[in-house]
């Protein structure tokens, strides 16, 4: 039964995520999480991050309007290689502990990343899914922002009612993510709705930079979609390059009151987006060539990027083969 609007909402939050390189050799155990952000209930800062946007925003809307808020765990390691096993499941497990214990909640809202791998595990967002819908079942609204670098996979869209991804990268509107991502799971609750879901594959790989053309005005068509009839929520998911999953590349996803509405938005912008992605990206230099452009360039500093071993990227940030090519130079 929907709620009365005027009936203060109950609700659940906790996050948990890394954006794991399945190419890299370095080991994600609990010690990463502790070092980069390991909150748990009653610990938890109030000022807001990139990944705790949700329990801001529930935060807020209980100070304002009187809900109430069970805060779990929030745990989150910055870019590696997998997950340890172990310390996927100690905290996947503390979560759905925390979640079981808090009894019936109107809504649940997590804050993922969606490119988290553990040993044993190639779609953790996917699999703490599933473990969160079982626990309160069918009716109970659950939404996820995350990161649009992730693997969109099939268990995530069906365990999930509302599914929000940053629109901008650099990503600078989790904020305002999060805000939609509770607007849309209270919607679920009072209205008893639920978003008819479509995800177009894109089957592609590539970089998108939303600060400049075309992915700017990309950017601007999404947010100028979601302004008509029947559609509530637009997300690109740009993907992870360096993860090896079944799930990987480039998707829209549309949010909607109806099947086809869904469908014919979500191709109509993964079809947009393969129209122009030769455009989206600095086509990468062969080695040699990319010295040849650099030592005949008449000012400096010049930069040389080694992408694939970005420590930001999950890479361990090691790799000498430009340096030697650079001094032989």
């Amino acid at each position: 039964m929907p709620l009365s609007s005027d009936r203060p909402l109950r609700t659940f939050t906790a996050g948990l995520g890394t954006e794991t390189n399945t190419f890299s050799p370095l080991h994600v155990g609990m010690e990463a999480f502790a070092q980069t952000f390991l909150y748990r209930p009653g610990e938890h800062p109030p000022d807001l991050t990139e990944v705790s946007a949700p329990l801001y925003v529930l935060r807020s809307r209980c100070a304002t309007r009187g809900w109430s808020l069970c805060e779990g765990t929030y745990a989150f390691a910055l870019p590696a290689g997998r997950v340890g096993r172990s310390a996927y499941e100690s905290l996947r497990d503390e979560i759905l502990a925390q979640l079981a214990t808090a009894g019936p909640v109107d809504l649940v809202a997590l804050s993922l990343h969606g490119a988290m791998c553990a040993f044993g595990y190639d779609d953790c967002e996917g699999d703490l899914l599933a473990r969160v819908r079982a626990i309160v079942g069918p009716r109970t609204p659950v939404g996820v922002e995350f990161d649009p670098h992730a693997h969109l996979s099939r268990a995530m869209v069906e365990h999930a009612d509302v599914l929000v991804a940053f629109k901008e990268y650099p990503h600078t509107d989790f904020l305002a993510r999060g805000e939609e991502l509770v607007d849309l799971l209270e919607r679920c609750a009072r209205r008893d709705w639920r978003p008819a879901k479509a995800v177009f594959d894109c089957r592609t790989i590539g970089r998108f930079h939303t600060t400049r053309e075309p992915m700017q005005g990309f950017v601007q068509a999404m947010r100028d979609a979601e302004r008509r009839p029947g559609i509530a929520s637009i997300s690109l998911i740009h993907g992870f390059p360096w993860g090896d999953v079944a799930d990987m590349g480039a998707k829209c996803l549309v949010l909607a009151d109806d099947d086809a509405t869904a469908a014919a938005t979500a191709a109509e912008f993964g079809k947009k987006l393969i129209a122009i992605r030769a455009s989206t990206f600095t086509v990468p230099q062969p080695l040699d060539a990319a010295l040849d452009a650099a030592l005949a360039h008449p000012d400096s500093p010049v930069v040389l990027a080694d992408v694939a071993d970005n420590p930001g990227g999950g890479a361990p940030g090691n790799s000498t083969l430009l340096l030697q090519r650079l001094l032989s130079r």
